[in-house]
């Protein structure tokens, strides 16, 4: 009795340490996540170079149907319809920004991208000064990778 005892304690221990290491994928690696973090990185910065035509078609097109996203310049996060239904105003195709890759994290089909812009003209030509602080959450739908969510803030005054 005691020995049945042992082997189904054993079978459940064995079967519980398999579950936690296939719900685990662990570390990518090297090669794979630079490989990824280089797909996505060309991804983010074809959605900016849409966005300086005044064309919201790569962010839209590289966005998963379950996108929440809050933009700084929104009051609550907003989903796919919003983004995907939202209408660029003519002459708006002046905006002029750097990108600056920050860091990225790869665990199985999701990837976390973080990096920095400084806008010095807005998309209706005015100059300005403003340096943002962006994550993109990508997620791998179908093989292909799409932005599932994100958040941008203003990047805080230095401190005195």
């Amino acid at each position: 009795m005691k020995t049945h005892l042992v082997v189904i304690c054993m079978a459940l221990l064995s079967s519980s340490a398999a579950i936690a290491s296939a719900a685990d994928p662990g570390p990518a690696p090297a090669v794979e996540k630079a490989a990824v973090q280089a797909e996505i990185w060309a991804k983010e910065q074809s959605i900016y170079a849409g966005r300086s035509r005044g064309d919201l078609g790569p962010y839209v097109s590289n966005t998963s149907l379950q996108y929440v996203s809050w933009p700084p310049t929104v009051k609550a996060p907003m989903g796919y319809q919003k983004l995907a239904g939202t209408t660029i105003p003519p002459n708006s195709n002046h905006e002029q920004l750097t990108m600056t890759f920050m860091d990225f994290a790869l665990s199985g089909d999701t990837a976390v991208i973080y990096y920095r812009t400084h806008m010095t003209r807005r998309a209706n030509g005015d100059p300005v000064d403003l340096t943002y602080d962006v994550t993109h959450t990508w997620t791998r739908e179908g093989g292909v990778w799409r932005v599932i969510g994100g958040m941008a803030r203003q990047e805080p005054a230095a401190a005195p």
